[in-house]
């Protein structure tokens, strides 16, 4: 079966951004927005891709439908689905794309291919297509080269060995470092702060970590945007490890440090309306914020 309609759920900011290229690269591209917030509506507008209504509409209608959400919704999102295949007969290609576990795209694989559909485990690294270094979309499971026709310059397709699981399994051991590093970056930032050294602390990066100190800066200030899906990814982190015998501590405690973020003043945000002139100190003046109130909610 060859691949020209696309369904894609649901159009945040990778999701929108893969839709573009992919629609700029000849397939016809849809996605479900019954429900949907008008930020995910407006996104999907921009990105030109066609709105099929509801799921139940847009599963008739496409050959692939590729999933990219937030890694919490993503079993409900399947069950969903496979339950729509049951009852309507349309059983299109699935792709899940997203931050899980292996085990967790095992799951979705069973309830998929109980509906009778075929399954593809995906994971994406980068940054949404469009920016200065295209993402890589692994894909891996039963023939993942079908979805090898979905490469553009600006979205490397790369196949993996292994069965499902695999391409989820790079994902997380990536994120693991990339954003878990953000989340250790975060919490010696607002500890510092807490412990009245934040001057100080500053002053040492810059002789002694300068480039440490210019990474920070670059992405710490706008990380409560992202907070709350990826607290949901360290989760996942956590199990893809502790299912192979190594500690799920260590993410444990990033997802911890999400949920600080996502309770602060400034998760409100989006990527699209964050203040990008604002100072690190700034941002860990609010996390510092959120600390407090956390602690005096714990004493009443």
């Amino acid at each position: 079966m060859s691949i020209q309609t696309i369904g894609l759920v649901s159009t945040g900011d990778m999701g929108h951004a893969v839709g573009r290229t992919l629609r700029e690269g000849g397939f016809t591209v849809l996605t479900a927005l019954d429900g949907r917030s008008e930020r995910s509506r407006g996104l999907a507008a921009n990105a030109g891709i066609e709105d099929a209504g509801d799921l139940a509409s847009l599963i008739g209608r496409v050959d692939l439908l590729m999933s990219v959400m937030p890694p919490s919704a993503a079993v409900e999102f399947a069950t969903g689905v496979a339950a729509l295949m049951n009852s309507t007969g349309a059983t299109p290609l699935f792709a899940d794309c997203n931050a899980i576990a292996p085990a967790t795209s095992r799951t979705i694989a069973d309830i998929i291919e109980t509906a009778g559909a075929d399954y593809i485990d995906g994971g994406i690294i980068g940054m949404p297509p469009g920016r200065k270094n295209p993402p890589r979309l692994y894909v891996s499971g039963d023939r993942p080269e079908r979805l090898e026709v979905l490469a553009r310059p600006d979205m490397i397709v790369r196949t993996l060995d292994g069965g499902v699981g695999a391409a989820s399994a790079i994902k997380m051991c990536y994120a693991a470092l990339n954003k878990g590093a953000m989340t250790l970056e975060t919490l010696v930032l607002v500890g510092a702060a807490q412990l009245g050294l934040a001057s100080e602390l500053r002053r040492e990066l810059a002789d002694a970590q300068p480039q440490t100190l210019e990474r920070m800066e670059g992405r710490v200030p706008w990380l409560a945007a992202d907070a709350e899906r990826w607290s949901g990814e360290m989760l996942e982190i956590a199990r893809t490890f502790a299912d192979v015998g190594l500690t799920p501590l260590i993410h444990e405690g990033a997802a911890e440090i999400f949920d600080l973020l996502a309770d602060s003043s400034l998760a409100s945000e989006t990527r699209e309306t964050a203040n990008r002139s604002r100072t690190i100190e700034e941002a860990v003046a609010a996390f510092s914020a959120s600390l407090s109130a956390r602690a005096r909610d714990a004493a009443d």
